[in-house]
């Protein structure tokens, strides 16, 4: 008898999905003596006034933390068979791929505009505090005992944090927050943990560059 092939279609539709709101994610930045400026590529972006980040050539990059959305397993697991389902290690393992990824990626977007990455906290270094919460992945790919196939519209979503300050004195010079999405077309595309990371990857690269512009434009601003 031939095996027969299971397609299993995964559309998510997370664009009405709401984040898991970051506590006091308004009033922090404003305790440190940051004010909020408008940002066209950027959900919020927080800078302390007259600070020249511009002036700064060299970065100290902190290990990036990353953590998967709260209901992630639930909610994927609620539309697949049993033998495709997702675990905790297979969200442990997202997370740190996604985390190294972007480590990797904001170090060399920042090269890639002549910035030095620096090893150690000294004068003229700008330390950069990374995170990536609600990791949503739409389709992972999972072993099953059936030829499948997994559509999305995305490949999903994550919100991206980046904190800015002077290495040696400690104080919050920048604070960025933006909800993104990874990939986000018209029509459903087969999905796979390689087109995931693909897209992902072009989402990190996106929001570092929107920082790094918004960070080099401080000079301009009042």
């Amino acid at each position: 008898m031939n095996l027969q092939t299971l397609f299993i279609v995964c559309v998510a539709a997370l664009g009405g999905t709401a984040f898991a709101a970051e506590p006091q994610a308004a009033s922090r930045p404003r305790d440190e003596g940051l004010v909020e400026v408008q940002s066209r590529n950027l959900d919020e972006l927080y800078l302390r006034p007259n600070a020249e980040l511009a002036g700064y050539r060299k970065v100290l990059i902190e290990p990036v933390r990353a953590e998967v959305r709260s209901d992630w397993l639930k909610n994927l697991n609620y539309s697949r068979n049993v033998s495709r389902w997702v675990r905790p290690e297979d969200a442990k393992r997202m997370a740190a791929e996604a985390a190294a990824s972007l480590e990797s990626i904001l170090a060399e977007t920042f090269k890639a505009r002549g910035y030095e990455i620096a090893t150690a906290a000294e004068p003229g270094v700008l330390r950069l505090s990374p995170s990536i919460a609600d990791l949503y992945v739409n389709a992972p790919d999972r072993y099953s005992p059936w030829n499948t196939k997994t559509f999305t519209r995305d490949a999903g979503q994550a919100t991206l944090v980046l904190e800015a300050r002077d290495a040696v004195s400690g104080a919050l010079l920048a604070r960025v927050l933006h909800h993104g999405t990874a990939r986000e077309i018209s029509r459903i595309n087969p999905a796979s943990d390689v087109s995931n990371r693909f897209w992902f990857d072009t989402l990190f690269k996106r929001w570092a560059s929107d920082c790094i512009a918004e960070f080099e434009a401080g000079r301009n601003r009042p």
